[in-house]
C-alpha cells in the first residue's frame, strides 16, 4: 500500500464531516461559496462520481464507498485529505474545523442537504447561536452566518381513507411536505380490466401551495397469461362467458418489462406525444416493491420462488396545460409471478405497481429528485387493511377456481396458485416488516426506524438524515445538522426523535 494511500485512509474518516461535507457527498449540488483545486469538494468530486455514483447520501455511505476503493481514488484526492488534516500556518487550528481547547467539543461543519424547490423547505439557521427572524411565510426561511446555505425536510403523515370495505380505516400512509395538499381515495370492483387482484384501486395525489410540483399515485394493473396456446384460448373464451354474465374480464397478455409497460402503458394512455427524455432502471425502486413482496433484495430482474421483479422510470418534457414548461418522472414496477404447466410452458399472472407522476417545473426535476425518492420510500399499506383487502381479493380467485374445476384441471390448478400467492404474499410481508427495524431492506429502501423516547413509538423516515423531531400535530422535521435545532426556530415544541440502529 503507498504512503498516500495510508493517509487517506487514516484521515478520511477524520474529515468526512468537516472537509466532504461541504459538497464532496453531493457533487451535484451547488454551493454559495467556490472551492479551491485543493479542497477536498474539488479534488475527490470526480472519484465520488467515479466510483460511488450509485450509492445513496447519508448515513456514512460514501465515506464507506471511498474506503471500500481506496486502491482506485485518484492521488489529487488523497493529497487533499492529508493537506486538510495539516495545521494551518497559523497555528491556530486545522483545515478541517475550528481549534478547540481542552475540554470543549465542536461540532462537525452541517452536510448539505437536497434542496426541492418546494415551500416545504427552509434555510437551516446559523450556528451557534441562531436568530429567529420574521416571515410572512408560515416557515421563515433562516440564513446561514456563512457558507453554503442548509435545508431540511418539513413533513407530515398523509393517510388514504378507505371509505368503502374499510369502513373508515386508513387503507396507506405516506410522507409528504406539511405546506402540501393531499387527496386520496379507495374505490373497489372499478378497475378497467376483471383480474381479482385488482380489485382494490388505490390513488393519491399531492400538490405544492403553488401546484407547481405535483406527486401522483395510480392504481396497479393486472393481467394473466399462458405459453401454451391451448391455455390461452382458455382464457379468453372464459373471459367471453364472464362478459355474457356481466363480469368484466381479466386481461389476457404476455408479461413485459418494467419500460416497455411505461412506453406502451402510461406514456401512451396519459402522455401521449409529449417528449420522452429518457427511460432507465429504477433499482430503488425494485428493492421497495421486493421488501413488501416479503421477498430477499436482488438485483433489479432477478427471481425467487417463481416471482420476477424489475422496475424503471422515464422523464418526460412538455408544456402542461397553461402553457409551462414542465419536466416529469413516471415510475413502475412489474411483478411477474410464474407457475410451471406440465410440459406446456408455464402460467403467469402479472402486475404493473407503484405506478407514479412526479412534475416539477422545468430546470427543477433534478433538484426534487431526493424529496421524491423520500416520498416514495415512505408509501405502504396498513396492516389491518392488507390483510383484509388481500384476504378478498384470496377469496374471489378461491370462488373463480370452484366454477373452473369442471372445466380446465391446467387452469384451476392456476388459479388454486394465485389465490395461495397472495396469501403467502400477506404473511411474508407481516414477517418482514416484524424486524424492519434492524432489516438490511431499510438500506435498500434508504429509510431507517426513529423512536419517540416520550411514547415509544417508532417511525420510518428517510435515512438520508440522521436528526429528526415531531412535535404532536403530525409533523416531522429531518435535517442532517447535528447544531440544528427546531425549537426555539419553529413553532410549536418538537420533541427529538432518537435513531434505532
Amino acid at each position: 500500500m503507498s504512503r498516500s494511500t495510508k493517509v487517506f485512509m487514516l484521515c478520511v474518516v477524520a474529515v468526512a464531516h468537516a472537509a466532504l461535507s461541504g459538497g464532496l457527498l453531493r457533487p451535484q449540488l451547488s454551493f454559495a461559496q467556490t472551492a479551491s483545486p485543493q479542497d477536498p469538494r474539488t479534488a475527490c468530486a470526480a472519484d465520488v462520481q467515479k466510483l460511488c455514483s450509485n450509492v445513496p447520501t447519508g448515513g456514512g455511505r460514501i465515506i464507506a464507498c471511498l474506503k471500500q476503493h481506496k486502491d482506485e481514488v485518484s492521488d489529487r484526492c488523497k493529497q487533499a485529505i492529508a493537506s486538510a488534516m495539516q495545521p494551518s500556518r497559523g497555528g491556530g487550528g486545522s483545515a478541517a474545523g475550528p481549534a478547540t481547547t481542552p475540554g470543549s467539543t465542536v461540532s462537525p461543519a452541517p452536510a448539505p442537504v437536497a434542496q426541492p424547490d418546494t415551500d416545504s423547505t427552509v434555510t437551516a439557521p446559523p450556528s451557534p447561536a441562531p436568530q429567529r427572524e420574521s416571515h410572512p411565510h408560515p416557515h421563515p426561511h433562516l440564513t446561514a452566518a456563512a457558507g453554503p446555505a442548509e435545508r431540511y425536510f418539513l413533513m407530515k403523515q398523509a393517510k388514504i381513507i378507505d371509505q368503502g370495505m374499510g369502513h373508515g380505516k386508513p387503507a396507506y400512509d405516506l410522507m409528504i411536505p406539511t405546506t402540501w395538499e393531499f387527496k386520496g381515495w379507495v374505490s373497489a370492483g372499478v378497475a378497467d380490466g376483471g383480474c381479482f387482484a385488482d380489485w382494490f384501486s388505490v390513488v393519491g395525489d399531492a400538490k405544492s401551495p403553488d401546484n407547481s410540483i405535483e406527486f401522483q399515485m395510480l392504481p396497479q394493473y393486472t393481467w394473466q397469461y399462458m405459453d401454451d396456446p391451448a391455455g390461452q384460448h382458455q382464457m379468453q373464451m372464459q373471459n367471453q362467458r364472464d362478459a355474457h354474465s356481466g363480469m368484466k374480464p381479466c386481461p389476457v397478455r404476455a408479461p413485459i418489462r418494467a419500460a416497455d409497460f411505461l412506453r406502451q402503458d402510461l406514456i401512451a394512455k396519459y402522455r401521449k406525444g409529449k417528449t420522452v427524455v429518457s427511460v432507465d432502471p429504477f433499482p430503488e425502486l425494485d428493492q421497495i416493491v421486493r421488501y413488501r413482496l416479503g421477498l430477499p433484495p436482488t438485483a433489479a430482474g432477478g427471481s425467487a420462488s417463481g416471482i420476477r421483479t424489475d422496475a424503471a422510470r422515464a422523464r418526460l418534457a412538455y408544456d402542461d396545460d397553461k402553457g409551462q414548461p414542465v419536466e416529469e418522472w413516471i415510475t413502475a414496477a412489474i411483478v411477474v409471478r410464474s407457475v410451471p404447466t406440465g410440459g406446456h410452458g408455464a402460467a403467469y399472472d402479472w402486475h404493473a405497481v407503484m405506478a407514479m407522476f412526479y412534475r416539477a417545473p422545468k430546470g427543477k426535476l433534478d433538484a426534487n429528485d431526493r424529496l421524491f425518492k423520500l416520498m416514495a420510500s415512505t408509501i405502504r399499506p396498513e396492516p389491518e387493511w392488507q390483510k383484509m383487502s388481500s384476504g378478498v381479493i384470496a377469496t374471489l380467485y378461491q370462488t373463480k377456481q370452484q366454477e373452473l374445476a369442471k372445466q380446465s384441471q391446467m387452469f384451476w390448478e392456476f388459479q388454486q396458485h394465485v389465490a395461495q400467492t397472495i396469501n403467502g404474499v400477506v404473511a411474508n410481508s407481516e414477517a418482514g416488516a416484524n424486524h424492519a427495524a434492524y432489516g438490511q431492506s431499510q438500506i435498500l429502501r434508504g429509510v431507517q426506524t426513529f423512536r419517540d423516547p416520550s411514547s415509544g413509538a417508532t417511525f420510518e423516515l428517510s435515512n438520508q438524515y440522521d436528526h429528526a423531531w415531531l412535535n404532536g400535530s403530525n409533523q416531522y422535521v429531518m435535517s442532517d445538522d447535528p447544531s440544528f435545532n427546531p425549537n426555539g426556530n419553529l413553532s410549536g415544541n418538537w420533541t427529538a426523535l432518537q435513531a434505532v440502529r
